[in-house]
């Protein structure tokens, strides 16, 4: 069998942990300086873009791309400058130069500076770019300024090569020491004292005693006088174990007369109790296993009770979990599809009110130009004229583009407040599915899909106007998503006609792509999807379903082929006139 040196075994451990501890702090302090130069390197990059960002934003103002690539041809040459993106305020990149890191990590439009964090080894700086211009600032793009990791390992490469280098002759130095130490401190004295124990003899104690040199209030004197002890004692065991032997074996002697004697009367007796032990024993082994049977019936019955309480209470949690989470889902899917409304109907409000204001910036600035003419008595009939007809046609379009920007507000606020809540109502259905339509017409305005709306003119209900905006909602989402996929054209049909006094049918159908089969089994499940990895939910249709069983207590069905479009109808009983 094979042994190890414990000054050797101590040493390496002590050696591994000093090169761990020594490997971390080597690696923190690479690490820090790295940090640092790349903080420093940053702060570069900000006050680059603070010497050159207004000339840059005037280039944008005016549209001199040859002095917008002049300028970013200047800013690459510099050596903490390895990338520059440069971008106009509609988000088009007007520059990319050197290694820039991708454009999806830039965000849209954002009014404020942050750093762009490393991603494969390139950071940077983001800003916008802002022209001062009669007093007003306006705008006009963003500027991103790139840097990378090798730019930084070269400005430290002198400061990591002293680094490793004073980790090594530390090293190297405490190698040297604590192996002279544990030399002479442990493995010397380990040694000695290994020699001396090999040399025992057990008909020679006197001899075999340990005597070790050159150790004063160590371990290894302790080891030393308690081995000595231990001999000592050996010995006076020795003297007591051979008078023990001695009156043993006296005793022995007497044993063996008492035991002939009992085995004479053990024999005697074991025939007559040898029959009433076996039949004893036969009635116990019955009895045994009469009752471990019973053991087994009753620890049986209680496990299956368990297992049915458990299985009960987990139900019902289930089933209580199943309840809040649809419940959960329900509230979420309809907060998702009214902020996709909000985003929508915010983008095409934005476009009014932005050539609004143009308009009205346009109109001040003739009206200044105007009445400084006329105050220098330099106003002419012509000039008059011509700010009029300037003036009209401003004043012309600042009416239609705010008309427009109301007509779009009043349109979203009525169909958002009905989204959340249920209260019942008395609308007319015709105009108030008009304005669900118009609400969601964001989402398909640069697209050919029309929507084809019949209904009465005069049909006015009472219902809680909230569901059926939220169900139109999902089937005309559902129509653009997953029926007009890979379309360029498409076509929604949307009909509406009273069956009886009481009673009104719709039917809804597009000319998509239609579904199978196995698809229109599973349309009204809840989480069924087409578009799992896409992102989808499966939640609408499960949410249509639920609106017209439910809210509206109705009846609803699906029909589709593959390549023919889906139909949805559904009866639903209200009040009507």
């Amino acid at each position: 069998m094979t042994t190890t040196s414990i000054s050797k075994s101590l040493l390496t451990s002590v050696l591994s942990v000093y090169f761990v501890l020594t490997l971390l702090v080597t690696c923190v302090q690479i690490l820090g300086e790295y940090y640092d130069t790349k903080r420093m390197l940053v702060e570069e990059l900000q006050n680059q873009q603070t010497t050159f960002s207004n000339s840059l934003a005037r280039s944008l103002w005016e549209f001199n791309y040859d002095q917008i690539n002049a300028t970013a041809e200047g800013l690459i040459s510099i050596p903490a400058i390895t990338g520059i993106i440069i971008r106009d305020d509609t988000g088009k990149v007007m520059v990319e130069l050197g290694d820039a890191a991708a454009q999806f990590l830039l965000p849209n439009n954002s009014s404020e500076v942050f750093n762009i964090p490393e991603s494969s080894g390139v950071f940077g700086y983001y800003a916008p770019l802002i022209f001062e211009f009669s007093g007003q600032s306006s705008p006009v793009g963003d500027v991103t300024l790139f840097s990378n990791r090798d730019v930084a390992i070269e400005r430290i490469k002198v400061s990591l090569y002293f680094i490793v280098a004073n980790a090594l002759i530390k090293s190297t130095f405490l190698i040297v020491l604590f192996s002279f130490a544990f030399s002479r401190q442990l493995h010397r004295p380990m040694r000695d004292l290994t020699e001396q124990i090999n040399n025992f003899r057990l008909d020679d104690l006197d001899h075999s005693r340990i005597r070790l040199h050159d150790q004063r209030n160590t371990e290894f004197l302790m080891v030393e006088q308690a081995y000595n002890q231990l001999l000592d004692k050996l010995e006076d065991y020795q003297h007591d174990l051979n008078s023990t032997q001695r009156q043993l074996l006296h005793a022995n002697r007497k044993l063996d007369e008492q035991n002939t004697m009992l085995e004479q009367d053990v024999a005697n007796k074991t025939s007559s109790l040898s029959q009433v032990l076996l039949d004893l024993e036969r009635r116990k082994t019955e009895l045994e296993q009469r009752q471990h049977k019973l053991i087994r019936e009753i620890r049986q019955r209680q496990t299956i009770e368990a297992d049915l309480r458990d299985a009960n209470s987990r139900l019902q949690s289930s089933l209580t979990a199943l309840e809040q989470a649809q419940s959960q889902l329900f509230e979420s899917e309809r907060m998702a599809s009214l902020g996709g409304l909000v985003a929508g109907i915010t983008h095409d409000v934005s476009t009014p009110l932005g050539i609004s204001i143009t308009a009205a910036s346009f109109l001040r600035e003739q009206m200044q130009s105007l009445n400084q003419a006329l105050n220098e008595r330099t106003l002419t009939q012509h000039q008059f004229e011509e700010f009029l007809l300037t003036g009209n046609d401003a004043m012309q379009l600042l009416e239609n583009n705010l008309a427009r920007s109301s007509e779009l507000i009043n349109s979203f606020k009525q169909v958002a407040v009905d989204q959340t809540s249920e209260s019942v109502r008395e609308f007319n259905l015709k105009k108030y599915l008009h304005e669900v339509i118009h609400s969601l017409r964001p989402r398909w305005k640069n697209s050919q899909y029309n929507i084809e709306l019949d209904c009465d003119d005069s049909l006015t209900i009472s219902a809680p106007a909230g569901a059926f905006a939220q169900i139109f909602t999902n089937l005309i989402v559902n129509s653009l998503l997953h029926g007009f996929e890979s379309q360029v054209t498409g076509h929604i049909q949307i009909s509406v006609r009273a069956i009886d006094e009481n009673k009104l049918e719709f039917t809804y159908s597009d000319n998509g792509k239609g579904l199978t089969t196995e698809q229109l089994e599973k349309l009204f499940d809840p989480f069924f999807t087409t578009k799992r990895q896409q992102g989808g939910s499966g939640l609408g249709t499960h949410i249509i379903r639920n609106l017209v069983t439910q809210t509206l207590h109705g009846s609803i069905t699906a029909n589709s082929e593959v390549g023919k479009g889906l139909t949805y109808r559904f009866v639903i009983p209200v009040n009507y006139r």
